[in-house]
């Protein structure tokens, strides 16, 4: 079978990734823990409740490893990414909320796994009656409850040489019309939540795909890039079955396990384990810690063009506001603005050799005006002058 041929692929490839790449992973991790975030505390001073949630999430090897597979494990631009990243969850994710049931989003019992082990979703699309706003932020928590459970399995595995790193997601699209359909949203979505949880889907079947969904499909892949495109498959029945086995498949879609709202749900609040829903809901109900001595980290108003949460080094960064994204201050990156940075860069790493040679520069030019007047005084009536700018050269 075709598609399972191009899984296996895909898989064998990323746990090679995974084995050659983990101890670079790990010594990113501790330069973030122990340089960049104590730089990131002082500078913005975060209260010590969000430095400890920060650093749970710069513990997530998992969520490190993706985002530096996802800039070719390139170091310079990890980091920054990973910066990137620490300011959007700060503005989008701060403070902790209760956990939530995500309407038509269903996972299936931890033991029910795909033939390569990894995790399976269910999403059934449907229309849904709140505000694009409402609708973002509850995207963007989807996410966040995912990345935490991929997490848990991932620790938990037993198998260290293949461990849990992606799901399996199967997208219901019986429901799925053209007045439910949201393009701002789904461009959102890939232009600003994805970046942020990168390479946590490893396939996409689509279920229930008729004659109907053809032109919803023909704009879509539109806007999806290649490599996700690659991911994306429409199996029929027979094919679902024989890729998954009716062991591992609800009765909704073929298989032999109980419906789909009868089964267990490991990423449902109410079926959270005791010790975990407590310390959920004890995060939830401190109150809101502040920044000293602003009331709160959004109301930085700006950030300097040199500083190392910066996520576009080089330009100024309005956040203008609670949750609203991290944006130019002059609207656009001027080039004028990079010019003045590297300007002031170059000056500090430079300017006292460049005072030396203008001081040299300006004797050697007095020197010789001095000399071609024929004044035979001049070099006596300026060696003190010639002394005092030595040492200020040497300063």
């Amino acid at each position: 079978m075709e598609t399972l041929q191009r899984l296996e692929t895909n898989r064998d490839a990323l746990l090679e990734q995974y084995r050659s790449n983990l101890d670079d992973v790990y010594n990113l991790q501790d330069t973030l823990i122990q340089e960049i975030l104590p730089s990131v505390s002082d500078e913005l001073q975060l209260a010590p409740e969000i430095q400890d949630w920060a650093k749970e999430w710069l513990s997530d090897t998992l969520s490190i490893f993706r985002i530096s597979r996802r800039n070719k494990f390139t170091r310079s631009f990890s980091l920054e990414a990973i910066q990137k990243n620490l300011l959007w969850r700060l503005t989008n994710l701060w403070p902790v909320e209760p956990p939530l049931a995500i309407p038509n989003l269903h996972c299936l019992p931890d033991n029910i796994r795909d033939p390569f082990g990894r995790p399976v979703l269910v999403l059934e699309v449907v229309a849904v009656d709140e505000s694009t706003e409402s609708q973002k932020l509850f995207i963007i928590r989807a996410f966040e409850t995912l990345r935490i459970h991929l997490r848990k399995l991932y620790e938990m595995s037993e198998d260290n040489e293949k461990p849990s790193l992606q799901y399996v997601a199967l997208l219901d699209l019986s429901q799925l019309s053209l007045q439910s359909l949201n393009i701002d949203l789904f461009t959102w979505t890939l232009r600003e939540v994805i970046p942020r949880f990168p390479g946590m889907i490893a396939a996409v079947f689509m279920l229930n795909y008729s004659w109907t969904h053809a032109g919803l499909w023909s704009v879509f892949k539109r806007l999806l890039p290649e490599v996700a495109l690659s991911r994306i498959f429409f199996p029929s029945n027979q094919e679902l079955l024989k890729y998954f086995g009716p062991s591992n498949l609800p009765q909704d879609y073929g298989g032999i396990l109980p419906p789909l709202s009868h089964l267990e749900d490991p990423i449902r609040p109410e079926q959270l384990e005791p010790q975990e829903e407590s310390d959920i809901a004890a995060l939830a109900s401190e109150p809101e810690p502040t920044l000293r001595p602003n009331p709160s980290f959004i109301s930085i108003s700006w950030l300097s063009p040199t500083s190392l949460l910066n996520p576009f080094f080089g330009y100024p960064v309005l956040s203008s506001s609670r949750r609203g994204p991290v944006s130019f201050r002059h609207g656009r990156r001027r080039k004028r603005d990079l010019v003045r940075t590297l300007a002031m860069l170059f000056w500090m790493r430079w300017r006292r050799h460049i005072t030396a040679l203008l001081c040299v520069t300006i004797m050697l030019c007095v020197l010789k005006r001095g000399f071609r007047k024929g004044n035979s005084r001049f070099p006596a009536s300026i060696s003190h002058w010639l002394l005092s700018n030595r040492r200020l050269a040497s300063n």
